[in-house]
Order: C-alpha cells, then structure tokens, then sequence
C-alpha cells in the first residue's frame, strides 16, 4: 500500500509536469498580418513560458509542502500505512483545487504555452481522479477497479507523452526551463 502511495504521488508530480499538444498551423494570411509582430508574439511566448514554468515550480513546491505538513500533524499516528495514504491523498485533492483556482489567474497569451497549461491542468485531473480509484482498487481489488485504474493510467502516460514534446518544443524555441525548485525535505519519521 505505501508503495502505491508512493507511486501515485510520484506519478501526480511527474505528470504534472507534462502536458500539451501541438498549436493548429497559421494560415498564409494571418502570417502575413502578424509579420510585424513576430518579434513581439516570439518575446510574449518566452515570457509565457517562463511564467508558465516559475507558475508550475511553485505548485509543485506547494503540493510537497501540502503533503509534509499533513504528515507532520498526524505526529504518533504517522505509524499508520493507512491514515498516511487517506492524509496523502487528502493534501493532494486539497492543493489541486488550489491549483486550478490558481490557474484561472495565470495569464497567457501564446497559443502553445496555454496548450500546454490546460493539459497540465488536465493531467492533475486525471491525478485526481487515480487517487479515488486507487483508494477504491485498495478496498475493492477487483477486476474491473484494475481495468478503470490501468485506463486512467494510459490516459496520463498519453498526456505525459505529448507534455514531453511539447516542453522539449518550447524548450529549444525559448531556452531552458528555469532550475527546478529544491524539494521540501520529506517528514520525519516518529
């Protein structure tokens, strides 16, 4: 069960950081308008993305501190495999709210990196949604919570997939990803 946890919540994180698709091309006409702008529409897109990455950093630092100081507060019974998954998967469903609520604020204006930040957003939904059938697979492990849970799982490896390559885009159009911020150190163990 702590494996699961541990799993779960590494896949929430590392989805989180995926996400993405492909902007649709331009046509001939609009680029011939915006032509003038290129140079500007280019500085917006890397403001974006650095905004957009800063953004990301931040609630990837807030969900790992969300989580530490659940923990913390369980204080003798952090004991409990149990109470610390249900304490986990609390703290995470809490921080994607705030997330979204968050996300709602962010604004972009590049085509490609809004993409990228709807599937983020995207991916934390389906995070959300793995941490309920993984509290019912727990409970329940029947066939069926496998399948919903391994459909689940292919749905956020696809978005994982085109989140890759959209950052790996976005990262050679506009530079490196900023340093990621340090981790929170995990909990002590009581």
């Amino acid at each position: 069960m702590n494996k699961f946890t541990k799993i779960s919540a590494a896949a929430l994180f590392a989805f989180f950081l995926s996400a993405c698709d492909k902007p649709e091309n331009k046509t001939a006409e609009v680029q011939a308008t915006q032509a003038e702008t290129k140079t500007t529409a280019v500085d917006t897109g890397a403001q974006d993305y650095k905004k957009f990455q800063e953004w990301q950093q931040l609630q990837e630092k807030s969900i790992g501190e969300a989580i530490n100081s659940a923990i913390e507060k369980l204080g003798d019974k952090a004991k409990d495999a149990a109470l610390i998954q249900t304490t986990m998967n609390k703290a995470i469903l809490e921080q994607i709210e705030n997330i979204q609520k968050s996300a709602a604020t962010l604004e972009i204006k590049d085509p490609q990196v809004k993409v990228l930040k709807d599937k983020s957003l995207e991916a934390m939904a389906l995070g959300a949604k793995m941490i309920a059938e993984n509290d019912k697979l727990a409970k329940n492990p029947t066939p069926e919570a496998h399948k919903a849970f391994g459909e689940l799982q292919a749905q956020l490896d696809k978005i994982a997939m085109e989140g890759q390559k959209i950052e790996a885009e976005l990262a050679t159009k506009y530079g490196a990803a900023p340093a990621p911020a340090p981790a929170p150190a995990p909990a002590p163990a009581q």
